[in-house]
Order: C-alpha cells, then structure tokens, then sequence
C-alpha cells in the first residue's frame, strides 16, 4: 500500500506563512522506478515539487495549467505502460519568511492510501471539473473511489490522444532603457546594449518588436522562459565586466516580465503594466512571484523593493542568479533591514531620507549639533551583529514607528546608534546644521562646522525656535521682524524656504533658497545654500537636476564630501548604480566610513541589489588583507621577542597593540578591516625605526667605548708591572673582540641585536 500521509510526512513546516495561495494540489504514486522525464515534464507545465519520496510525490499548481499537464500525461500513457496514480484535488501554497515552499491540504486527504499501481490511472476532485471546460480535448467522468481513498465523488480524466497538449505558459517581456532618450549618452549606450539583447533573441529564435525605445517580445514554456533569464542575467554580467568600471557596451536596463493569459502582447504593453519604472533596479528581471517560482534553484528571488516584503505571490519580485550560478570571485552582503523604518510608500523625507514621515513631522527637526563620533563607533559594529541590532529596532518601533524614533533620538547620545547613525547620514539638510551655518565663522565646507562662534543676531533665533515648534503665528511674525532687520541678511531666507518646504510649496522654496545663496557672505554659507538647492531637486525627482547643483556647492568648498557622497545617490536613484558606486569607492577610499553610511542609508533603495553585490569586493578583500596582516603579525611577534628582553618598555607597548588588533579582528566591518591594515603597518613602521634607532645608539655607545678603550690602552703602556699588564692585556682584547663583533655583525638579526643589547 501506498499512503498519501507518507509524502506528507517530507512536506517542510512552516510555522507562520508569509503568503498563502490557493490552487491544486496533486498527489503522484507509482511503481518501480519513476521515468526520468515524469518530473521534467511536470516542472514545464508549471508544477511545483513540494516532497518526494522513492515511490511518492506531492506537487502544487498555480490554476488550470494542471489539466494540460494531465492530458499529456494520459496520453503518454496509452503509449508506453506507466504504473502510476495522479490524483488532483484542491490545495493550498505555503510560502515561509525566507520562501521556503509547503503544501496544506485537508485532513481526510491526508490519510489516503492506494495499492501499487498497475496502469495509468487519473482522478480528478469533482470540484475542479467546471476547470476543464477550456481546456480542448479534455474531459472527466465519474467513477466510484477506490478502496482508501476519500468518498467525495471522485472523476476520471479521459483525454483525446491525437491531441499535442503543448503547455500555453508564456510571458511577454519588455526591456526599457535607462535615462532621458533625448540624451546623446543615453542614446549611445541603449543603442550599444540593445543590439547585443537583439543577438542574443536572434539566438533563441525569438521574435521581437522594438518601439518607442522598448525592446519587446514573447517566451513561451517555462524551460525557454528559465533559459532566458538566465542568459540575460550572463549577458549583463559579461558586459559590465568584472573590473569596477562597466565596460563600453554595457547600459543599465529595466527587465520585465508578466503573464501571456493576462496581457495582450503590442505596442501599448509597457504603458498596461502597473509598475513604477522609475524605481525599479535596472538588469535584474522582474515578475511575479508565481512566475519566479518556477525558474528553480539556479536562481535568487528577491523582493522588488531590497526593503520590502511580498505578502502574496502576484505580487513583484527580482530574480538574480544564486551562487551556482555566479563566478567564484562574486558574493554579495545580505542585510534584512527592518521594515517599519524602511519601508513606505510616502517620498524621501527632505531631512532623513525615510518614506514613514512627512518633513514636518521629521524626529530629526529636534536634533542639536553634530555627532563626530558617531561613526567610529558605528565601525565597532559587525556586519552579523548589524543584523541583529536591525532585529531588535524592528521589534522596538512595531507599535508606533514615528513616536517610537522620537524617544529614541532623544535618548542619551550612546545609546540606539544605528538609528542615530541613520539620521547622521543626511545631516547638512537638517535645521541642526542651519544653526551650526549661521554660527560658524569658518570660510568654507565641511572645517567651518567646527569654527562656532556665540550665537548672534535679533528676531531669527526666535524664529528659527518657532520653525522647529511649528508655530506659525509666532514664525510668521518673526520673520517679518527679521527680514526688515536683515534685509540683506541670508538667514532670514533660508528659514523661509525650510518653512515653505514643509508646507509642500517647493517653487517658494526654491525661490527662497536661492535668494539666500545670493546674499550670502562665505563660501561655505553659499555651497550650504546651494546643497539645500541640490537637496530640493532631489526629494522633488529630479536627480539630474540635483547633480549640477551638487557640483556647484563643491565649488564653493572642494574638499566637502557630502555633495560628492549626494550625486553618487542621485545617480542610484535614476537607475545608474554601476555610475553612483563609482562615486561611493572613490569616497570609500578617502574615508572608509562612507562604507557604513552607504549600507544602511535608505536612499539607496532602488540599487540595494547592486551595491550590495558590489559592496563584496572591496569588503571581502579588506577581510582578507586583515586576516593576512594578523597571521603576519604572529610572526612579527615571534622575532620581536627576540630582539627585546621581557621587560622592555617598547615590548609592552607592542603586546599591547597586537592584542587590540587582535580584538578588532574579531569585527566583521569594512572599517575595522582597514584600521586593522594600517594600524599593522604603523606598527611595522615602528618596528622599523625603533630598531634602527637603537642600532644607531648602540653603535654611537660602541664608538665611545672603543675610543675610551685605547685611551685606557695608552695609559696602562706605561705600568711597570708585566703580571699586571699580560692581566689588562687578556681583559683588553676581550672587550676589543666584543667591540669589533658589535662593529661588524648584521644588527637586523634578531639574535645579533639582542646579544648587542646585552653585552
């Protein structure tokens, strides 16, 4: 007897299911050994292999695919002999926290059991018969249940043999360009990339149709439709090349995929298609989750939005090529971010970033001063502990998000670093940093937020006091005094467009923003104006428009790396995140902090994938770097013991810094990594020096000791004492034999050098 429970048994449990599907279930038994192409054949109809054992299988089906996969089935089975039973009755998908599949099917299904099978036989729940009337050439009719099986009135499924029964999945495609087409760049880089998609279709045989920029076509079958994918993501790879700079003929692109049954395949398909383009990540194809489902394990799903989560399987998602797919040298940083911080469907946040907020109601509007500190000590953070601390913020802002954050930042300034380090990230846009302006005396960006000065000036402190209070009748007032106070002054107009900007009015603020940044008196006091310019393009989706104006305020102050760190995220936004990393790197080698900065910043949404991708090279090869500086460190320690006697105030100094980089080698972060490199090579270099200092000393001691040497030998020439003189004699060429071997010897040798020291 075979037991449907059996099966069951193989079936993975999922606690708490984070999308639930109806659809069919089937249960597979058979005799002696399964032919090889049984599972093949059902896995292109659409199948889904839940459990399997060496006599059992269990599958899920999305919708009436299924009875095309029966048909052939019965038809295969009227030419060859299979033993086998395929029972299809209705089921539901389970799909756990990290998609991990199951089956849940009812109880008295479960405790079916059959004899081994001796012939084809297909049984059909009579609740699915209404199903089969579109599908040609198949049918079903009663019959009576056989002995275990569940008496609910089960069918047989008669099919017309002459019949192909070909399965009818496909999937319309679309690719779309990147950038403005009007744009010669954009035009020459489409045009390059286009033509080497276009190969790759003629390859497959496929037809394809281009309009108004859009690269459109059909895959038919799910084995076609897996391969496509795969080479597409192959073709991408090989045209960016493996080095950090794309090569020629590369151009970020959008890939889309959705049903055939649901989309009528012509001209108008991309405008049909309810998606946001502008926010999808380029090369990386989308679809369903039901589509991604079936490409099989050589492929990575993951959540359109790198922050969001799928809650049912229409929903959108991204595919990538798992590690068996991938070259060896590749990896990429995984994170879960929390959502209830990240997620959202609002814009950027003009002060932070975040999309649960609107500016006014920014937790960053009550931050004083800047936080120097904070991201060193943001690299005492691993990578794994990271995930952990993002965890517990998920857990700790589940109630009230917005209020939560609040008391968060409010608390004292250790404590909650993450969170402080995410609002850290975007700070010149921030009323903290208007106070810090207005009191620097500094010339330019960023030392002039160091050269603060007692607040000075009537009216705009009051008024600035009233913006953060969001007191409007007192604002209102205050600026009036102010602007007929400073009527050339700058501040007054800053505080008029931060004002103007949270009531949504962005010309106004634009406008007061940039008569602020004509009236100002500094360098610095202009780039400043000019990034709140820059930051007001951005947050009103215009990342091109935002990079000029970046560049300008780093003319002002061309040592200011925000601007710089800014166009990078401009350019994530509009979908070139191979252009923005190039920036981040660039950064990421002037100041290795930026590293952090760039994995949580929530900005970066739209080229998460990528930059996390991207994000392993530099990260895994500091790993290494670290790891070999520390096993060279054994040994450098080894050999310095031998030049020092125990003791030595140089050798406790040195324990004492191979054993701190012994702790930060236990850190799993970028900077921690780089910090571990350097501090090994200015220890070496105090190896360095210290011993040659020491050899210079010893050999200026030796060199006065030998002059003092034959000053004693002429005056002991004249003792008249022979047993006294043959006595000196011995003792002088012992210490003139010590004195030449000191001259002489190789004073790098461990050994040589300590016994100098000795001696």
């Amino acid at each position: 007897m075979l037991h449907f429970s059996q099966v069951l048994e193989q079936v993975r449990q999922i606690p708490q299911a984070r999308m639930v599907q109806s659809g069919i279930g089937v249960w597979v038994a058979w005799s002696g050994r399964l032919d090889g192409t049984f599972n093949q054949t059902f896995s292109d109809y659409g199948g889904l292999l839940i459990a399997e054992t060496q006599s059992e299988s269990v599958w899920y089906f999305f919708d009436e695919e299924v009875y095309t996969a029966l048909g052939r089935m019965y038809a295969w089975g009227r030419v060859e002999t299979l033993p086998m039973f395929i029972q299809a009755f209705p089921a539901t998908l389970l799909v756990g926290q990290k998609l991990e599949r199951s089956i849940s099917v009812s109880g008295e299904f479960a405790r079916q059991y059959i004899p081994m099978p001796e012939d084809m036989e297909i049984w059909l729940h009579p609740n699915l018969r209404k199903q089969l009337a579109g599908i040609p050439g198949i049918a079903s009719e009663p019959a009576g249940a056989s002995s275990g099986m569940t008496k609910v009135g089960w069918e047989r499924v008669q099919a017309d043999t002459d019949l192909t029964y070909q399965s009818r999945l496909a999937w319309h495609c679309v690719i779309k360009p990147l950038g403005d087409p009007l744009d010669k760049d954009t035009a020459e880089g489409w045009r390059a990339i286009s033509s080497e998609f276009q190969s790759l279709l003629q390859k497959q045989g496929r037809k394809f149709l281009i309009h108004d920029g859009f690269i459109l076509f059909t895959v038919e079958g799910v084995r076609a439709f897996r391969e496509f994918n795969r080479e597409a993501l192959a073709l991408t790879m090989a045209l960016k090349g493996p080095g950090e700079e794309p090569g020629p003929k590369y151009w970020p692109s959008i890939m889309v995929a959705v049903n055939g049954r649901r989309y009528d395949f012509g001209k108008a398909l991309p405008k049909k298609i309810p998606l946001n383009w502008d926010v999808l990540a380029p090369d990386y194809p989308h679809m369903s989750y039901s589509s991604a489902f079936l490409l099989g394990s050589d492929f990575t799903i993951n959540a359109a939005r790198y922050i969001s989560r799928g809650a049912a399987v229409k929903d959108w998602c991204s595919i990538s090529l798992a590690e068996t797919g991938r070259r060896k040298s590749e990896g990429a940083l995984t994170l879960s971010y929390p959502s209830t911080l990240y997620a959202g469907e609002g814009v950027n946040c003009f002060y932070c970033g975040l999309t649960n907020h609107e500016p006014a109601d920014c937790p960053s509007r009550a931050l004083d001063g800047l936080a120097p500190g904070l991201w060193e000590r943001s690299a005492a953070v691993g990578v794994d502990n990271l995930e952990e601390r993002f965890q517990t913020l998920e857990s700790a802002l589940a109630k009230d998000p917005a209020q939560s954050i609040k008391v968060m930042l409010a608390d004292k300034p250790g404590k909650h670093l993450i969170l402080r380090s995410l609002f850290e990230i975007n700070h010149p846009s921030q009323l903290r940093t208007l106070d810090i302006v207005w009191r620097s005396n500094g010339r330019k960006m960023p030392d002039g937020l160091t050269q603060i000065v007692k607040a000075e000036g009537e009216y705009i402190w009051d008024a600035f006091r009233a913006l953060r209070e969001r007191n409007t009748e007192d604002f209102e007032n205050l600026i009036t005094q102010a602007l007929l106070r400073y009527s050339r002054g700058w501040q007054p107009r800053a505080l008029q467009g931060f004002w103007a900007m949270e009531a949504g009015d962005w010309t106004k603020a634009v406008y007061y923003w940039q008569d602020a940044a004509r009236l100002s008196n500094s360098p610095m006091q202009r780039s400043y104006c000019n990034h709140l310019l820059a930051r007001a393009a951005e947050a009103q989706g215009e990342p091109h428009k935002a990079i000029n104006l970046y560049k300008r305020a780093l003319t002002e102050s061309p040592d200011w790396l925000e601007p710089v760190y800014r166009q990078g995220v401009c350019m994530v936004k509009m979908g070139f995140t191979d252009q923005g990393m190039a920036y981040f790197l660039d950064l990421m080698r002037q100041d290795p902090h930026f590293f952090n900065r760039i994995l949580i910043d929530p900005e970066l949404e739209r080229g998460r994938l990528h930059i996390m991708s991207a994000l392993w090279g530099p990260w895994s090869r500091a790993r290494d770097t670290a790891k070999e500086y520390l096993e060279e460190l054994k040994s450098i320690s080894q050999n310095i013991h031998k030049h020092f006697p125990e003791g030595a105030d140089f050798l406790e100094n040195f324990d004492r810094r191979v054993q701190e980089f012994g702790q930060l080698g236990k850190i799993k972060n970028y900077v921690a990594f780089k910090r571990l490199v350097e501090g090994c090579e200015d220890l070496k270099e105090d190896i360095k020096h210290t011993i040659e200092t020491e050899i210079r000393e010893m050999k200026s001691r030796q060199a006065a000791q030998f002059e003092e040497l034959k000053l004693v030998q002429r005056e002991a020439a004249w003792f008249p004492f022979p047993k006294m003189l043959r006595d000196f004699n011995r003792d002088f060429n012992y210490c003139a034999v010590k004195l030449n071997w000191m001259r002489t010897a190789t004073m790098q040798i461990a050994d040589n050098f300590r016994k100098a020291q000795e001696c």
